[in-house]
């Protein structure tokens, strides 16, 4: 039997209501006025006398609807705790009908009724989803943020403002009784442009199968998002696709950034680099201990950079490995935060300098013996005029001398010697390559035999 509790101190009111429900369903019972503070009342409805004089300052924490009987006489001055008034004298059918509504309030009447002000003050936009998806609530920022009046999306169901891509999602958690926290949907606001929100989902407490779903638009924090994942994704690829090693450390030393170059120059894995290996163990003490020196002063390419530097990186198996370094330190709120290193390895630049220096000696020592085969040639050329000149007038002497005579033996030396000299004219002219031989001490002479013979041998060797 449903019971109306009377908080009034007019007996006869209390005599009037229970003449007026006489032979229905409802009984009444009388707290009198020491039930004003009551926190016990359990009788589905509360009628309350408006000539009680603590009436103004009676509240209710319970969610009792309240029914305030006003004399038609007497001004109505309703407070927040009213949900409905009747004039006496009441009729009983009346009574009855305010009664019955007030008895099959939900619980989303007292949402609207006890937390309208609280809702209407909060950032985010809220809405109360009934089992079949229509909106039976919402506060004046979801208003705001699909573009809808408070008329319009009270009647609405959610299929008009979440997107056909979203709306599966929704539905499934909805049916599922499932509430995901901060799950992005996609809304379409009434002009029809689409907006993402950062929806929460949980049970209307006391009516289970509405659901409160608080959301708020982070359109454009998405949009940032993306565009810093885009940027760092960008970012990655470039240090990775680098043929410099670009190693970070933070301001411990400890590495936290090694790319493949990196690995493929020092010959250690990433996996057992980071948060394991030190700058120390990759340059050795003093060189690590000169890097943050000079990264420290401003003598090398500024405070906080380190101009290219020659330095040598340790590989895996304590090899040194000859590198360019450079370097520079990364700052957040003007404080060092890490360091950014990146090394060149020189083994190959090395290599090709010297394959150079020795073609350079090469082709200087070919020049070289271009202008000693020329000047040989020169000489032999030179030098065979007077000799033929001394060797007619050698053997005009002998003809001239009696045999066995002083005269012609000196003939037959000039002769015999300008010969001699004639055979080294000849290798003179043959010389194509520089070639010496030990002479007294340590002198060196030229060596005119080898240097002859190797022009006639074509697979001799400089």
């Amino acid at each position: 039997m449903p019971t109306l509790a009377l908080i009034s101190r007019d007996s006869n009111l209390y005599q009037e209501l229970v003449r007026t429900l006489e032979g229905t369903a409802w009984s009444v019972e009388w707290l009198g006025p020491e039930a004003v503070d009551d926190s016990e009342i359990h009788q589905e409805v509360v009628v309350l006398d408006a000539a009680h004089p603590e009436m103004e300052a009676w509240r209710t924490h319970r969610g009792k609807p309240v029914l305030l009987i006003v004399a038609e006489d007497r001004p109505v001055g309703l407070n927040e705790v009213v949900d409905d008034l009747l004039f006496r004298p009441a009729r009983q059918e009346e009574l009855l009908v305010r009664l019955e509504r007030l008895r099959a309030r939900t619980p989303l009447n007292d949402l609207r009724r006890q937390h309208a002000k609280t809702f209407a003050s909060m950032a985010p936009g809220i809405v109360v989803v009934g089992p079949d998806l229509t909106m039976v609530f919402a506060n004046p920022r979801s208003y705001e943020i699909v573009g809808h009046r408070e008329e319009t999306i009270s009647s609405d169901d959610l299929r008009r403002v979440v997107s056909l891509e979203d709306l599966p999602r929704v539905r499934d958690a909805l049916s599922e009784k499932q509430y995901p926290r901060g799950m992005d949907i996609e809304l379409v606001r009434r002009d029809g442009t689409k907006i993402i929100c950062s929806s929460s989902f949980a049970p209307l407490i006391g009516a289970e199968d509405h659901t409160v779903i608080s959301f708020e638009d982070v359109t454009d924090l998405r949009e940032t998002e993306r565009e810093l994942i885009k940027t760092m994704e960008f970012l990655e690829s470039l240090i990775d696709a680098s043929v410099d090693a670009i190693i970070a450390t933070d301001m411990e030393q400890r590495v936290v950034l090694f790319n493949p170059s990196a690995e493929r120059i020092s010959g250690r894995h990433v996996s057992d680099v980071l948060g394991h290996v030190k700058l120390e163990d990759l340059l050795g003490r003093s060189s690590s201990e000169l890097v943050t020196q000079r990264l420290l002063a401003a003598d090398h390419g500024g405070e906080g950079r380190l101009e290219p530097t020659m330095l040598d990186l340790i590989d895996l198996h304590g090899a040194r490995i000859p590198v360019q370094l450079s370097a520079s330190l990364i700052y957040e709120h003007g404080e060092p935060s890490a360091i950014v290193l990146i090394f060149a390895d020189l083994r190959d630049r090395i290599r090709v300098e010297e394959r150079l220096a020795e073609a350079q000696k090469k082709l200087a020592f070919t020049e070289e013996q271009g202008v000693l085969a020329e000047l040989a040639g020169t000489a032999a050329h030179e030098l065979n005029q007077p000799l033929t000149s001394m060797m007619a007038y050698a053997e005009l002497l002998l003809r001239q001398s009696e045999p066995g005579s002083t005269g012609a033996k000196t003939a037959g030396v000039l002769i015999r010697e300008a010969e001699r000299m004639a055979e080294i004219v000849r290798k003179i002219g043959k010389i194509t390559r520089y070639e010496t031989t030990a002479y007294v001490g340590h002198q060196k002479i030229f060596d005119l035999d080898r240097a002859a013979d190797a022009s006639n041998d074509p697979g001799a060797k400089s």
